[in-house]
């Protein structure tokens, strides 16, 4: 396969540019699919969907970004359940503060999570999730997901054909770090709603322990604040994680049109009477945006 990219010419280049015409309003129809399977055990599958819109408008010299979660909807095993976190951030009011290379530089608002979290949750609870739902760990995470999407490719020419590699951090729900190795490719123009876009395709990999520290850090947290004995231990080593991703985008004003990402995570969880066996997390995630 390297031989044959090696030896294929590459295409056009272009130039991404982070320019979205300013007054912008974009939405975006999100859904997450997660499934987590143990050995021997049958499989439970959440699902999320949610609904933001919001406008890009120019404020001296940034972009300011203030989406608003117009609907969410949340389902196990296919039937509507009620998740308190997922309920309490669609509450929270956020501004991005974004530079003219398309990095988010500040993210206002988040710091409101605590003090919701603490007035609505039972206070061992809310010690619980707090390593994972703090300011700090939030506003880590969503500068990581923007800057990925937008900052790390703003002002790069590129050549259609081309394929990258790298070494990337990648933030962790409690507010850690862990490095992937990341392809990146550019196979080809695909029509759009902006004329043409590129198409983006990556596919990463990780063997990080991180993974499986925090798993068992979260699983270990909450059984203590319900008072409960721990039943599933997960182990800190030997955990990985492997997907893929592919984003339709128009280049001139780095306006993202689709995006589909799926992430498979290997752990192993200690199960009474079983000792040590496999625990898949499978996940799917879409956005489909729209822009007035």
């Amino acid at each position: 396969a390297l031989a044959q990219t090696n030896a294929t010419p590459l295409g056009e280049e272009f130039v991404f540019r982070f320019q979205p015409p300013d007054g912008t309003r974009m939405r975006i129809a999100y859904k997450l699919e997660r499934s987590r399977a143990i050995d021997g055990k049958p499989s439970n599958k959440d699902e999320v969907e949610t609904v933001t819109a919001g406008a890009i408008k120019r404020v001296g010299g940034v972009f300011e970004y203030s989406p608003k979660t117009v609907s969410v909807s949340t389902r196990r095993n296919d039937q509507p359940v009620n998740d308190p976190v997922i309920a309490l951030l669609a509450k929270i009011d956020v501004t991005y503060v974004i530079s003219t290379g398309g990095e988010a530089v500040r993210i206002n608002g988040l710091g409101e999570v605590e003090s919701l979290i603490k007035s609505s949750m039972p206070p061992e609870l809310a010690a619980a999730v707090a390593p994972v739902l703090n300011e700090a760990a939030l506003v880590a995470r969503q500068k990581s997901e923007w800057n990925a999407r937008y900052s790390e490719f703003a002002d790069g020419k590129f050549r259609v054909g081309e394929v990258i590699d790298v070494e990337a951090p990648q933030a962790l729900p409690n507010g850690e770090t862990i490095k992937y190795t990341i392809r990146t490719s550019f196979p080809r123009w695909e029509p759009c709603p902006a004329g043409k876009c590129i198409r983006l395709e990556q596919i990463f990999e990780s063997d990080a322990a991180e993974l499986g520290k925090m798993a068992a850090g979260v699983v270990r947290r909450i059984a203590e604040a319900a008072s409960a004995p721990q039943t599933l231990l997960i182990s800190d080593s030997k955990a990985r994680s492997t997907g893929s991703r592919t984003r339709m985008i128009d280049p001139k004003s780095m306006l993202i049109y689709s995006e589909q990402m799926q992430r498979t995570i290997f752990m192993q969880a200690q199960m009474p009477g079983k000792g040590w066996v496999p625990m898949v997390q499978e996940e799917r995630r879409s956005y489909v945006y729209s822009y007035e």
